[in-house]
């Protein structure tokens, strides 16, 4: 073994156990199905630009400035989801199975009936991104799946994978919050 692998795979052995279980999931921070619901029930409204007030009737007739431009299209309702999976595979690990138990109940529920859902994977940066792509579709599709299997109806849900396209702590790019499940709202 040359001298870098040794190394590297010491501080990586180091790292682990100075996290013990850093990477498990916590029962007690995994979201309730009310607060996945209130996440996902209604997109957030874009902030309005250039928006006046008239002081006087017709003041803003007479008024030179442009007309505002229209606002931006609501952000769609989103949560990102800590879902583990088994190393180097798209199998839900069993320490999420009350976070994905408590995800179906929510998505199923009748204030989100009139709701559709993008299961979008994301990955750390470790590997090549077209490795990490793939990985990401398919932990996807597996999320997809036991939605399906636990009440909500495949016409609701579409599964996409984004790699490492979108990091959510940029400045670790191999951190653990990389690797997550995000559900974004559409329609209703």
């Amino acid at each position: 073994m040359s001298m870098t692998k040794y190394l590297r795979t010491a501080v990586a052995i180091a790292v682990l156990a100075a996290c013990g279980n850093a990477f498990a999931q916590d029962p007690q921070s995994a979201p309730s199905v009310d607060s996945i619901i209130d996440s996902l029930k209604a997109d957030t409204p874009a902030p309005a630009q250039g928006q006046t007030r008239a002081l006087r009737p017709g003041a803003a007739s007479m008024a030179t400035a442009p007309a505002p431009a229209p606002a931006a299209p609501a952000k769609p309702a989103s949560i990102n989801m800590q879902i583990n999976f088994e190393y180097n595979s798209a199998e839900i690990a069993g320490s999420s199975e009350k976070t994905m138990a408590t995800l179906a109940k929510a998505l199923a529920s009748p204030q989100l009936e009139g709701r559709k859902f993008t299961v979008i994977g994301h990955t750390d940066a470790s590997g090549s991104a077209a490795y990490n792509k793939a990985l990401s579709d398919r932990r996807a599709a597996a999320v997809r799946r036991y939605l399906m299997d636990n009440g909500v109806a495949s016409s609701r849900l579409r599964a996409v994978g984004k790699g490492e396209s979108q990091l959510l702590d940029s400045s670790d790019p191999d951190a653990a919050s990389n690797r997550r499940v995000e559900i974004q709202a559409t329609g209703g």
